[in-house]
C-alpha cells in the first residue's frame, strides 16, 4: 500500500490479511494480537469477539480504501488519467494482495457482503464520483460518464479474479482505461 497508514488502520490491514491467510474460522486470537502487535488479553477488550473483530477490521479497510480513493479523485495535483490509474491501485490492487492468500476470496467475498449491507453505500458512491471526476475532467462525455465509470469498475472487479499478481493487473487495467477512456464520445 502506498499511503502512510495510522496504527489502527496498518492493525486492521495485517489483521485482514491474516484472516485471509487462515481463515475466519481457524484465525486464533493469539495469531490476531500477533498481527496487530498488541495482546491478546488487548484483542478481547477491545473486541470482545473474533467475530467483532472481524467485522471491525473489514469496515475499516472499506472506509481507509474508499477515503483514499475519494482523495485521489479530487487531487488535482496529477494528470488525470495517472489518477485514473492510482484509483483502480487502490481499489482492486491492494486487494489482489489479500486474495492472493489460502483464505483470500472468503475474505473478499465477506467485503462485498460487508459493502452492500453498509449505510455507507461505498460502490454507488464511488460510480458516482468516478463518474464526475471522467466528465470534470473531459476523459468522457459527460452524457457517457456514469457508463464508462460502471464499466471501469466492473472490469476492474473482473480482472481481481483473474490476476495473480498486483503488477499483471496493472498492467492490464491499464489497457482497459486506456481504451474505454479513449471512447470519448
Amino acid at each position: 500500500m502506498s499511503a502512510v497508514l495510522t496504527k489502527e488502520q496498518e492493525s486492521a490491514r495485517n489483521i485482514l490479511e491474516t484472516f485471509a491467510r487462515y481463515g475466519v474460522r481457524k484465525t486464533s486470537m493469539e495469531e490476531i494480537a500477533n498481527a496487530a502487535g498488541v495482546s491478546r488479553q488487548s484483542i478481547y477488550k477491545k473486541f470482545g469477539s473474533k467475530t467483532r473483530c472481524h467485522e471491525w477490521t473489514i469496515d475499516t479497510y472499506l472506509s481507509v480504501m474508499y477515503g483514499r480513493i475519494f482523495a485521489a479523485l479530487t487531487n488535482e495535483q496529477q494528470p488525470p488519467m495517472q489518477t485514473l490509474h492510482q484509483v483502480f491501485d487502490i481499489f482492486i490492487g491492494d486487494a489482489i494482495e489479500i486474495v492472493s492468500n489460502p483464505h483470500g476470496t472468503e475474505i473478499l467475498d465477506d467485503v462485498f457482503q460487508s459493502e452492500k449491507c453498509s449505510g455507507d453505500d461505498w460502490p454507488l458512491r464511488l460510480k458516482t464520483r468516478l463518474a464526475e471526476f471522467l466528465a470534470r475532467h473531459n476523459l468522457v462525455s459527460r452524457e457517457h460518464a456514469d457508463g464508462i465509470a460502471f464499466t471501469l469498475i466492473a472490469a476492474g472487479k473482473g480482472l481481481l479474479l483473474e490476476e495473480s499478481s498486483r503488477d499483471q493487473f496493472l498492467k492490464e487495467m491499464s489497457i482497459i482505461i486506456d481504451s474505454v477512456v479513449a471512447v470519448k464520445n
